[in-house]
């Protein structure tokens, strides 16, 4: 009877362990997006919402700079899947320094978009404090 308590309690400590592991995260994901087209934005949105359909309990943002804070902008034809990922929680950061490059300011931006002085710094401290990092 004891050698089969301990072996429930073993396997039953294995399987979840195994599951844990499973959905183990750091305290957030931050996903750069800096590609040249809208097509690299775009998939750098949806690889952030799947991922936040999995790791629940994660933050998530998603790093703009570069050409792509064009797609930003109050008027972008993005707005729509920024909004459908902002609902999920998922915040959306734009770089300062690519928004002065692309002759753009806050006021441009569609609502809730986060400005920071340089995204790519931004990533380098979110990896600092534990934050994986992905690049699409």
């Amino acid at each position: 009877m004891k050698k089969t308590i301990l072996a429930l309690l073993l396997i039953f400590g294995f399987a979840t362990t195994v599951f844990a592991d499973e959905h183990a995260v750091s305290e957030g994901v931050v996903v750069q997006a800096n590609g040249k087209d809208a097509a690299d934005f775009k998939r750098a949105l949806i690889l952030a919402s799947n991922m936040h359909e999995v790791l629940t309990k994660a933050k998530f943002e998603v790093v703009v700079y570069g050409p792509s804070v064009k797609l930003l902008t109050a008027f972008s034809n993005e707005v729509p899947l920024i909004q459908k990922v902002q609902g999920e929680g998922i915040k959306i950061i734009a770089c300062g320094r690519s928004l002065k490059s692309e002759h753009l300011n806050d006021s441009n931006l569609a609502p809730d978009i986060t400005v920071v002085p340089f995204g790519a710094v931004h990533i380098v401290n979110r990896q600092k404090q534990g934050w994986q990092y992905i690049k699409p």
